[in-house]
């Protein structure tokens, strides 16, 4: 916003009537058009907020439909933290232009000056008159079904009694969620439906060669179909039971041969050894094909100490809850589809393109999932439920993954190595800078250039290509995400080392990159702030300029002072601005290490300045999730694997943090009026991994440079 207008943003540009955002068809209720889907973060509650506060419509009153590409606006994936600043900064924008117009209409119509006119809750009274006008008549007028919204709009054009964005607010939906009445996709029930599961091969590189026609002769006879397309499997019956029971029977009577191995070295020496498409990164974040310059020696100038470092991150999942499932139906020619996906618009056309149809005839309505961030196996259920319909027109199809399905076939977050160098004066500052980060690509979505990114296309087509990625050079984009630093180094030397031929299909995981860069960057910040002798939140305020950075480690500092450090007990700190534009956040960690050399979280802080407050409590929760995640990234995860298959088939294989290692969370949000919003989901990890790397070397006297932080493998850097 500046001064009195606001820029109405991204979304409205593309979508700038009225009509497109907002549903006035029943009184007392204003329904929101959102292009953003609630993932587990609760947007539906912070837009139904922000637009009770700009039309002076009671909360309750304001409903926000699910996205259906029949009717809701197109505003891309709901990903990279923007449903906030893209979405509600559009619903703002219409908001305000709802309550403007219709103030300028009220005022026409009884011809009077604003100070003449009782306004509550979307109703406008002349005073001492029973005339009134409500927004719902001012909907019937094709004044209002004619409202172009503007590029820039006037804030305070008509002063209303704003209600209150930090008002203690049920959620959106959560009194259904909580009693049982909210309806998953997995939940979803058709007249005439139709179960699948779908058998998969051991790994990505085998073909279906046979199964045991004893078995087919079973099903058959207790009415389960068996569906067949080149190593693509699936099973389907009205039965749900039969399809689970028989689902290993089948599975074990089936002989498949194998093409490939998926490794036969471990995960880093293949990250370090393979082939690979070096990029620079410039100041701003952009990757370029440009010469590497050679990594400065400062050695033997008494002047200047320096210091290298190399962090390892595994393979990570997304570890949703509930596995990825999607219902379709396929009759008249045309497909309607439940989907939990992220990005509904962008799979709709990669549908059409995939299902041999046009984009006219697939409809798809979100139906909500297990909470997600990033690219799981929504896309490729839908998809496959999908293709399946086609063979089995006019039933609904129900597909629901299995865990082992979700654990194994999902796309992870990809394993990377970061390697640093830096040099500092006599002064304690940073005059050289390198930074290297080596990974698989971060983003495989399916698009209508690259069908194969459903993992389900490659086996209907026997496809076991090992395809190269192209390296993506936007700023801050996939792996190099946050690996320009937001402090001021004197040189910097950036590359983004994007590696070929790794062994696991790797996509979207939340932060992308910026988890391990942040993670290398701000522990290797203590590192150097150590050999400075300076301390570290010191050592980070001399380094930055921004001066809402600086308020948010101030801010940090403040709260983490009040709390006295107890025996026994380390600290740690971390900071970062998602993607050097977003949400500004520093973290603090205290934690304990057991005689058995475990770690207890036992205290955590957080500082946040996501800019206006839309919903104080939204931030919270999603600042606190979000540690917690990243805290369970950096004590548990790792996704294992052998030559052959996945290991990580189950939780039991796959550890994830418990109730019993949550810390005690403090978290304070820096209210920015008047600032445009500011993406938030994604802000926290990068610097929880540095508080908790930081927290763990005080602990140990020693850094751990390999995650996940266990008893194994800090064994096995501590006896090196």
């Amino acid at each position: 916003m500046k001064n009195n207008f606001l820029e109405t943003g991204p979304s409205i540009k593309k979508h700038n009537k009225l009509t497109d955002w907002f549903l006035l068809d029943e009184d007392n209720k204003i329904k929101i058009n959102s292009g953003k889907i609630d993932i587990g973060q609760h947007i539906s509650s912070t837009l139904a907020l922000i637009c009770s506060k700009n039309t002076g419509v009671k909360y309750e009153q304001i409903e926000v439909n699910k996205l259906n590409t029949k009717f809701s606006p197109n505003e891309g994936k709901t990903a990279s933290s923007l449903s906030a600043s893209h979405s509600g900064t559009a619903i703002k924008a219409a908001s305000i232009e709802l309550k403007n117009q219709f103030f300028q209409y009220v005022l026409s119509k009884f011809d009077c000056k604003l100070d003449d006119i009782d306004f509550e809750n979307g109703v406008a009274k002349k005073n001492e008159s029973n005339e009134g006008i409500s927004y719902w008549d001012f909907a019937k007028t094709e004044i209002y079904k004619n409202i172009v919204i503007k590029d820039i709009i006037e804030f305070d054009k008509y002063s209303i009694n704003q209600n209150d964005n930090n008002q203690s607010i049920e959620l959106k939906t959560i009194h259904k969620i909580v009693t049982g009445e909210y309806i998953f996709v997995h939940d979803l029930c058709f007249d005439n439906m139709l179960h699948a599961r779908l058998i998969r091969p051991p790994n990505y590189y085998s073909r279906f060669i046979d199964i045991d026609k004893k078995i087919l002769d079973k099903i058959s006879k207790l009415d389960i179909s068996f569906f067949v397309q080149g190593s693509f499997i699936a099973i389907l019956s009205k039965d749900e039971f039969l399809v689970s029971k028989f689902l290993d029977i089948i599975k074990n009577s089936i002989k498949w041969k194998s093409t490939r191995n998926l490794s036969n070295k471990d995960t880093f020496t293949s990250i370090d050894q393979n082939e690979k498409d070096s990029l620079l990164v410039k100041d701003g974040g952009e990757a370029v094909f440009e010469r590497i310059p050679v990594l400065k020696n400062f050695d033997g100038n008494s002047n200047y100490r320096s210091k290298t470092i190399t962090f390892n991150r595994p393979y990570l999942m997304h570890g949703s809850i509930g596995p990825s499932a999607a219902c379709a139906i396929f009759e008249n020619n045309k497909y309607n589809i439940y989907t939990h996906s992220q990005g509904i618009y962008d799979l709709k056309s990669t549908l059409s393109k995939a299902l041999v149809t046009s984009e006219e005839n697939i409809n798809l309505k979100y139906s909500p999932g297990s909470g997600c961030y990033g690219h799981n196996g929504a896309d490729d259920v839908a998809f496959e439920a999908a293709f399946i319909a086609k063979s089995f027109p006019n039933k609904h199809i129900l597909l629901k993954w299995t865990r082992e399905d979700e654990h194994c076939w999902e796309p992870y977050g990809s394993a990377s190595i970061n390697k640093l160098t830096s040099t500092i004066d006599k002064k304690g500052e940073i005059i050289y800078w390198s930074h290297e980060v080596f990974s698989d690509t971060c983003m495989t979505r399916p698009s209508v250039s690259e069908l194969y990114n459903f993992v389900s296309y490659k086996l209907l087509n026997d496809d076991f290509i090992k395809r190269k990625s192209t390296p993506k050079t936007a700023p801050h984009m996939g792996i190099h995400r946050n690996l320009d630093p937001i402090y001021n180094f004197k040189e910097k030397r950036l590359v983004k080392n994007l590696v070929h031929d790794l062994p696991l299909r790797t996509s979207a995981l939340r932060t992308l990159g910026a988890f391990a860069n942040v993670t290398a960057l701000e522990s290797f910040l203590d590192e150097m702030a150590q050999l400075a002798n300076i301390d570290p939140f010191d050592f980070r305020l001399n380094h930055l300029d921004d001066k809402r950075g600086r308020d948010v480690l101030l801010d940090l500092r403040g709260q983490m002072s009040l709390d006295k450090e107890k025996q026994g007990c380390f600290r740690g700190i971390g900071f970062s601005r998602y993607k050097n534009l977003a949400a500004y956040c520093a973290v603090g960690i205290e934690l304990s290490v057991t005689d058995d050399v475990e770690i207890d979280l036992l205290k955590a802080w957080i500082s946040i300045d996501a800019g206006e407050v839309a919903y104080n409590d939204g931030i919270r929760f999603q600042a606190e999730g979000g540690l917690i995640q990243a805290s369970s990234w950096c004590l548990y995860e790792e996704v294992k694997y052998d030559t052959h298959e996945i290991i990580s088939k189950d939780w039991s294989n796959y550890k994830i943090i418990g109730f019993d290692n949550i810390p005690e969370i403090k978290t304070s949000v820096i209210n920015r009026v008047g600032y445009p919003y500011l993406g938030v989901g994604e802000v926290v990890a990068g610097p929880t991994g540095g508080a908790i790397s930081n927290a763990l070397c005080n602990a140990l006297g020693q850094r751990i440079k390999t995650m996940p932080y266990t008893k194994d493998n800090i064994m096995k850097e501590l006896l090196n």
